[in-house]
């Protein structure tokens, strides 16, 4: 300390909280337990005998590659013969109120009702479900009906199949993959009519086949029959352009009402969205450069009473998701 020399340093380093993208969270049933994080198959045996179905979930998922890092778990006691259904989604109301930072959802539950009410639940979360079930009919009643869930069928009840292609996904940076054609270890192909797998595929569901010799994924779509990557960059940019605005609006001393201060808010999104580029979320245009565009108003568009209350509305985007190339058609002519 000096009587003559003051010194005084603010810290602007605490980041805002960001939202997790690559933490898968297994709704256990065979017992009550708190939250916790497993990084290890080993240590999920210190809490599940092998014999019991979450360790076999557990083991599909840390048995993929890419590894996850970590398996989120949060339990309760369930029997689906005694107990409502319901008691899963308090469970999980339960849960977003102390940790809500897991972004896919598995359980080692899979019959009809589970699944239904699971998957209604998550519509109402940015978050994904993906489950195996071996009802083929289940995937004609719930066609159209959720954007962020995904099924997979099929017919070995251990096959944790849609749990696989989440653990295989999860380590991942969201925009740079696309969930057809993948391969996960210890998954064979399920035994299905060529109906029953048209049935499957033509519902916007799932499953393993042998493809040229191949064991792989053989689709990628969630229940509403969008591809699940697209709705993946939708809910990822959702949450990043929200925290990067509010970081820029909480870690300096103010952004003034004017047409420059404005900007700053467009330099927020425009970072954010060149970021999104590369990552391989948006596309390019003929002319090679990033496929979006941001429209907002000058301060002399704007009402003098929003200006009062200080919101700065109508800042808008477009911009065009790359998507992924997943059939070719090729047409030749041979001639002599």
């Amino acid at each position: 300390m000096s009587r003559f020399v003051t010194v005084n340093i603010t810290r602007e380093t605490k980041p805002v909280s960001e939202k997790g993208f690559g933490l898968p969270l297994m709704l256990a049933t065979s017992k009550e337990l708190d939250f916790k994080i497993y990084t290890d198959i080993s240590e999920v045996a210190a809490n599940f005998a092998e014999t019991t179905r979450e360790y076999k979930l557990a083991s599909r998922m840390f048995g993929q590659s890419p590894k996850i890092a970590e398996l989120a778990c949060y339990g309760t006691s369930y029997v689906s013969e005694a107990d409502d259904v319901t008691a899963l989604t308090s469970t999980l109301n339960e849960l977003v109120q102390i940790n809500n930072e897991f972004f896919y959802l598995v359980c080692p539950e899979n019959g009809d009702k589970e699944i239904k009410a699971l998957a209604e639940w998550i519509s109402t979360q940015e978050k994904f479900y993906g489950v195996t079930t071996q009802n083929v009919a289940l995937v004609d009643e719930l066609k159209g009906m959720y954007e962020n869930t995904f099924l997979s069928v099929h017919d070995d009840p251990d096959a944790f199949h849609a749990e696989g292609l989440i653990a295989q996904s999860a380590p991942k940076e969201i925009g740079s993959y696309t969930w057809t054609f993948k391969q996960i270890n210890g998954v064979r192909a399920a035994q299905l009519t060529n109906a029953e797998l048209n049935a499957v595929l033509n519902n916007n569901a799932t499953t393993c086949i042998n493809e040229m010799g191949i064991l792989l994924n053989a689709s990628g779509k969630v229940l509403s029959g969008d591809s699940i990557d697209v709705v993946q960059s939708d809910y990822y940019l959702r949450a990043r352009l929200r925290e990067d605005v509010f970081r820029k609006l909480a870690m300096v001393e103010k952004i003034p009402y004017t047409n420059e201060g404005i900007a700053q808010i467009v330099d927020v999104m425009d970072s954010r969205f060149k970021s999104a580029f590369r990552q391989g979320i948006i596309a390019t245009n003929d002319a090679g450069e990033p496929d979006y565009t941001i429209t907002y108003p000058l301060r002399s568009e704007i009402p003098k009473n929003t200006i009062a209350e200080r919101i700065l509305p109508d800042i808008k985007f477009r911009l065009v998701i790359s998507g992924a190339i997943e059939k070719v058609e090729i047409n030749g002519v041979l001639t002599l």
